[in-house]
């Protein structure tokens, strides 16, 4: 499973409570995660509060989307004849797997991305080490 996320509605303000876009939305009895064709939220789950009003839906209700990633190390110490030396060969990779991993969805009730993920983690990437020890 993912990260918690919360809905909020942009833009909303609570009149004498210096809070400004974090108000929550309120639920509408749908299912969350039955969402249309392309999003990951089902935008008709929530609905903005009524004005001056705080929502109903609880902190951390939405299911963030699953993180997985797989890194990998491989490394081999050569011996050179004579005393003390050697040569270190080391490969470090993120991402072995090149699995796309988003980050997080877009929350926030009223914007246009609603439902859709916000950023993606860094594809896979390789570096190698050598290292000459005397």
């Amino acid at each position: 499973s993912g990260l918690p996320l919360t809905p909020t509605v942009g833009g909303l303000v609570v009149t004498g409570t210096g809070i400004s876009n974090a108000v929550r939305a309120n639920l509408t009895g749908a299912p969350i995660y039955a969402a249309p064709a392309g999003l990951f939220l089902n935008p008709a789950a929530f609905a903005a509060p009524p004005s001056g009003q705080w929502g109903n839906a609880g902190r951390d209700i939405i299911t963030g989307p699953m993180l997985f990633s797989l890194n990998g190390s491989i490394g081999r110490v050569f011996r050179l004849p004579g005393d003390r030396k050697s040569i270190d060969l080391r490969f470090d990779m993120t991402n072995v797997l090149n699995h796309v991993t988003y980050t997080s969805w877009d929350t926030v009730l009223g914007s246009a991305q609603f439902g859709l993920p916000t950023a993606a983690n860094a594809m896979r990437s390789m570096q190698a080490t050598l290292r000459f020890r005397f």
